[in-house]
């Protein structure tokens, strides 16, 4: 069972209870906050690890190299600003990413062989 959010619980309450913890897309400087808070809430609860998740929506570009834009709860950019910021995620603590295409312009399909090709590999 994950959280989403808070769903009205204390973080501590989380760490105890749940298989991990998902939470919505942030600056880094928050990131970086509310994962150390996460790390901390866990050893209170002396819970050894649990998973950290984060959604994020995406609106792939055909431009591999095209730069990011803000969209709700994500960005619209190229695969390699994608894999760049999916490397700063993991970099910081982040154990999973939700991508969610539903603000994406392009087909689904396309934009899953994409990721298939021109990401994934950089995690394997």
């Amino acid at each position: 069972m994950l959280v989403t959010g808070h769903s009205g619980q204390s973080l501590e309450w989380i760490a105890t209870h749940a298989d991990g913890w998902l939470y919505y897309p942030r600056d880094f400087n928050f990131l970086k906050q509310t994962l150390s808070n996460w790390s901390n809430a866990l050893e209170k609860a002396e819970q050894s690890w649990k998973p950290y998740l984060q959604s994020l929506y995406i609106d792939l570009l055909e431009d591999k190299n095209a730069s990011p834009h803000g969209i709700h709860l994500g960005f619209k950019s190229g695969t390699a600003y994608m894999t760049k910021h999916l490397q700063a995620l993991e970099s910081v603590g982040v154990n999973h990413v939700i991508i969610n295409l539903k603000y994406g312009n392009r087909p689904a399909e396309t934009v899953i062989e994409e990721l298939g090709k021109d990401v994934l590999p950089h995690f394997m």
